[in-house]
């Protein structure tokens, strides 16, 4: 008598409890922009109007990105608690592949809803000039936005700050509250344009679904990436950018 091997079940995220709140996410906040200044700062006084090219931007974002996850690692080891953990970097019983398609699901409906709410085709948003102030900048920032990018707002939004706005609000507005500083942050970048701040907080409200039900930001990050990719990879091919990120 043979037997079948069965797939793992899937298991649904239980309910959090964050034993951090506010104060620690406004103290990661305020690191991560005092870094993001100094750094910027540094690179106009060293590097001048070279600082102004797009591989500058995203390796200060990055180094001040670190920053942020030095000043949260202490904070979270004064508790006795490990950060990526904490932050559900956790394996989920959800398959890789249906992850992958739901952040290109949510890429296609945002690409219908840039019909359906006439995003206007402006001038160049600060992003676009930063993909096309030269070559090097657009591998830099599309290496940044299929890889690293996505995993640190994962981290960030959905793994620091989401739990905490469940917990305080309720699942609904506490997604709904996450993925509307998740917009908040990508406004400036595209000028300022609300059709885009509609679009990617929709996207934010999907990987805000998607990290409670599995309990992991692993999870949400694999959508995310996927998200990402696809509109990275046609401005790679076409050497335009991407209408939305």
């Amino acid at each position: 008598m043979t037997t079948q091997s069965q797939s793992p079940p899937l298991v649904l995220a239980e309910q959090e409890i964050p034993f951090w709140g506010f104060a620690e996410i406004f103290a990661g906040a305020a690191a991560f922009g005092a870094a993001l200044v100094i750094f910027g700062t540094l690179g106009t006084h060293f590097a001048g109007d070279t600082a102004k090219l797009g591989t500058w931007a995203v390796a200060d974002e990055f180094a001040a990105y670190l920053v942020m996850f030095g000043v949260l690692k202490i904070l979270f080891h004064w508790q006795g608690q490990p950060l990526l953990r904490s932050l559900a970097w956790v394996k989920t019983s959800f398959a890789t592949g249906p992850l992958a398609a739901a952040g290109l699901a949510l890429f296609f409906c945002g690409a219908l809803l840039q019909i359906v709410l006439r995003m206007p085709d402006s001038a160049q948003t600060p992003f676009e000039k930063m993909l096309s102030s030269d070559r090097f900048s657009l591998l830099a920032i599309t290496a940044f936005g299929v890889t690293a990018g996505p995993v640190i707002e994962e981290l960030l939004f959905r793994g620091l700050l989401q739990p905490v706005a469940i917990y305080v609000t309720g699942v609904l507005p506490g997604i709904l509250i996450t993925s509307a500083f998740f917009a908040a942050m990508h406004l400036p970048q595209n000028g300022g344009v609300w059709q885009s701040g509609v679009i990617i907080g929709i996207a934010g409200f999907g990987f805000g679904v998607i990290r409670h039900v599995t309990g992991s930001t692993r999870a949400s990050s694999i959508a995310h990436i996927a998200y990402n990719a696809l509109p990275f990879a046609v401005t790679l091919i076409q050497g335009a950018p991407p209408a939305h990120k």
